[in-house]
C-alpha cells in the first residue's frame, strides 16, 4: 500500500515471530527495513529475500544484543546502511520460565543485559542519531503482559519488561520536544516460538486459552499490526502503553502457586 515509502525502520529479534510479522507488514507499506538477528543467518537471509521478492527493501544486521560493543557497531551500521532510521522496533529479547526460588544470578543477568541493558543503550544510540539529524521518528518497544501483571515462574522475566515499561514512558518524556513519538506493546499469549511448549502440552493449552477472554493464543501477524498501523497513522500517541493480549489481563490468569519443593522446584517453560 506503500503508505511508508521513503522511510526506513530498524527491526530487532526480526528473523522470526512478532519481529518478522512487524518486518512483512512494514515493507508491505513500502517502508525500507533493518532485519536484526543474533544467530541464525539463514532465517534472516530467507526474509530479507522475502521482503525483496515483494519489491521490498532490506539488510541484515547481526548483532549480540547483550554485547554493548556489539550494540553500539548495529546503531551505527544501520545508520549508515540505510542512510537513517525513521522507527526503531525494539522486540528482540529473552523468555523462559523458572520459578523465583530457582532464579539464579545467571538468569537474572541474562534478563536484564539483553530484555533491558541491551535495548536500552540500542534505543539510546538510535534516539541520539534521530536528535542530531532531526529525524521526527518513532520507537516501539514490545514488552510483555508479564511486565504488568507476571505470572508463575515469571518474576525475572516480567522484572526486565516492567523495567522497559517504566524506562520508555521516561524517553517518550524527553524525547518529546524532537517529536520523536515513544510507546510500548504489552504483547500477551503470542503463537511464536517462546510458547511453543506451552501450546505442544494440551493441559497447559487448554487452562492458558481459559484464562484468556477471546478463548486463544493472538497471532504474531496480530501484534504487528497493531504497531504498523499506529506508524502509519502517524499517530499523536506517545509515553503509552498498548496491550495486545485478547483480554488476558481481564481475567484471573492461568496457573495457580503451589508450595515450593524440591521436586516441583525446576526449570517450567522452555528458553
Amino acid at each position: 500500500m506503500n503508505r511508508l515509502a521513503g522511510k526506513k525502520a530498524l527491526v530487532t529479534g526480526a528473523n522470526r515471530g512478532i519481529g518478522r510479522a512487524v518486518v512483512l507488514q512494514l515493507a508491505d507499506e513500502g517502508c525500507e527495513v533493518g532485519i536484526h538477528y543474533q544467530n541464525i543467518t539463514e532465517e534472516a537471509e530467507e526474509l530479507a529475500e522475502l521482503v525483496r521478492s515483494r519489491n521490498g527493501s532490506a539488510h541484515i544486521f547481526k548483532a549480540d544484543i547483550a554485547d554493548l560493543k556489539q550494540v553500539k557497531k548495529l546503531a551505527e551500521e544501520a545508520w549508515e546502511k540505510m542512510s537513517g532510521v525513521d522507527f526503531l522496533v525494539n522486540n528482540a529479547g529473552v523468555s523462559y520460565k523458572k520459578l523465583f526460588l530457582d532464579t539464579t544470578e545467571q538468569d537474572v543477568d541474562l534478563f536484564m543485559s539483553t530484555n533491558f541493558r541491551g535495548t536500552f543503550f540500542l534505543t539510546q544510540a538510535i534516539a541520539r542519531s534521530m536528535v542530531e539529524h532531526r529525524v521526527e521518528g518513532a520507537i516501539y518497544t514490545i514488552t510483555s503482559v508479564n511486565g504488568i501483571r507476571p505470572g508463575i515462574g515469571q518474576s525475572a522475566y516480567g522484572a526486565s519488561k516492567s523495567a522497559l515499561e517504566t524506562l520508555m514512558k521516561g524517553v517518550a518524556l524527553e524525547l518529546a520536544p524532537h517529536n520523536i513519538k515513544v510507546n510500548t506493546i504489552a504483547a500477551g499469549a503470542i503463537e511464536t516460538d517462546m510458547t511453543k511448549q506451552a501450546r505442544e502440552d494440551p493441559a497447559a493449552f487448554r487452562e492458558i486459552n481459559e484464562g484468556i477472554a477471546m478463548g486463544r493464543f493472538g497471532l504474531a501477524g496480530e501484534v504487528a499490526a497493531v504497531l504498523v498501523n499506529l506508524l502509519v497513522s502517524g499517530s499523536y500517541l506517545t509515553g503509552e502503553s498498548i496491550t495486545v493480549d485478547g483480554g488476558l489481563l481481564l481475567m484471573r490468569g492461568y496457573g495457580k502457586p503451589k508450595p515450593y519443593n524440591d521436586t516441583t522446584g525446576q526449570d517450567t517453560g522452555q528458553k
